[in-house]
């Protein structure tokens, strides 16, 4: 991925010119799928969250009002993956338009450690397919 280059190149200039030792943070890096639909994708996935503790999984799947209106049967995924134990967003996985646009946002607040409770106050923005990220109130499956 380009910006993860750019980041090792920046860091490796600052620490062997500079004399700034300066690491790579490669802890949570988005990454988005840019097919038809898109692909947007942060943190761990439902199977690798679950081999290291409990989760609960929020999914929403739905026609996006600018589908329905238009008479098409294209649809929205979402999941959250969130710890049991200290209630963080451990992951965040989305098909659909602009999927690599809401991903983005979304990697700010999981890498600031954003917890259910924080994405559950945040109010949605209506009518938006990223609104959804905000309105899955109860898990789909606990494991």
């Amino acid at each position: 991925m380009t910006p993860v280059a750019i980041r090792e190149a920046t860091a490796f200039v600052r620490t062997v010119f500079d004399s700034d030792p300066t690491p790579v943070d490669h802890d949570l890096i988005p990454s988005a799928v840019f097919t038809q639909p898109e692909l947007g994708t942060i943190g761990l996935t439902e199977e690798a969250a679950r081999e290291q503790e409990p989760i609960e999984v929020y999914c929403s799947s739905f026609r996006p009002m600018r589908t329905a209106f238009a008479g098409k049967d294209a649809r929205v995924l979402m999941k959250l993956i969130v710890s049991q134990a200290t209630r963080k967003v451990l992951g965040c996985h989305i098909v659909a338009p602009e999927a690599g646009e809401m991903i983005q946002m979304v990697a700010i607040a999981v890498k600031m450690g954003a917890t259910k409770e924080d994405f559950d106050r945040t109010v949605a923005v209506h009518p938006t397919m990223a609104e959804e990220l905000v309105t899955m109130w109860a898990p789909l499956r606990k494991s």
